[in-house]
């Protein structure tokens, strides 16, 4: 009598011990992760009259994202072509852009981002990151996650496979993004225009996009006032 009472109070634990460690698991599986989100790094400044042009180089964490770029898709738009960001349904992207609106969702746990998309020839100053001031319209991204740091008005390249267009307007699935706030970007003059009138009548500026050294004051006058 006593054996079968081991037996069944041995078989009852671990039932029990198997049936916490599935739900555990499932719970593991269906907790959503955070979209990264990496916060670019200030430049060394250059020596006086030392200013100069390099290839974009990834971050360590960004590398990974970078390499799964097809070759007609790290450079987005230069001074010899031109890039569209539409009919890119299915196609892996890195997109810079300026972050234009920031809804965070409480209930779904995420960040969704409407985004002014900038060209990038695959240059930028090797003491500044530096996009072109033109872009090829507006783009949105729904990360995972809320308060990740993002600002608006920053400059960011979102990393991820384009899922559908919406009047013109990509939306992308973004695996990792790569941000930068005033003070880290400075814009150059290429490409056509083709963005959102709405942020085109903000910009006060109607030459001499780039400055080396930009100041609270260059972004307000280019992007607007900065809401929180």
């Amino acid at each position: 009598m006593l054996q079968k009472f081991r037996t069944i109070f041995v078989t009852s634990a671990l039932f029990l011990i198997c049936l916490v460690l599935q739900v555990g698991i499932a719970y593991g599986q269906e907790k959503p992760s955070v979209t990264p989100v990496e916060q670019a790094e200030a430049l060394p400044k250059p020596a006086p009259g030392t200013l100069g042009t390099m290839s974009y180089k990834p971050s360590d964490k960004e590398q990974p994202f970078f390499s799964k770029l097809a070759e007609g898709e790290q450079i987005t738009g230069s001074m010899l072509g031109s890039y569209s960001i539409t009919g890119k349904q299915g196609t892996y992207v890195g997109w810079f852009g300026i972050v234009r609106s920031i809804e965070e969702n409480l209930e779904t746990n995420e960040t969704k981002l409407l985004v002014e998309h900038k060209y990038f020839d695959g240059l930028t100053d090797t003491h500044m990151m530096t996009v072109s001031f033109s872009g090829g319209g507006d783009f949105t991204a729904v990360l995972t996650g809320r308060g990740l740091g993002i600002k608006n008005l920053s400059l960011v390249k979102i990393y991820g496979v384009v899922l559908s267009e919406t009047n013109s307007i990509p939306d992308l699935k973004p695996e990792y993004v790569r941000h930068w706030d005033w003070g880290r970007f400075t814009f150059m003059d290429y490409g056509s225009q083709k963005g959102n009138t709405k942020w085109q009548k903000l910009n006060k500026v109607k030459d001499r996009i780039y400055k080396p050294f930009p100041d609270q004051k260059y972004y307000e006058d280019r992007l607007g006032k900065r809401t929180p």
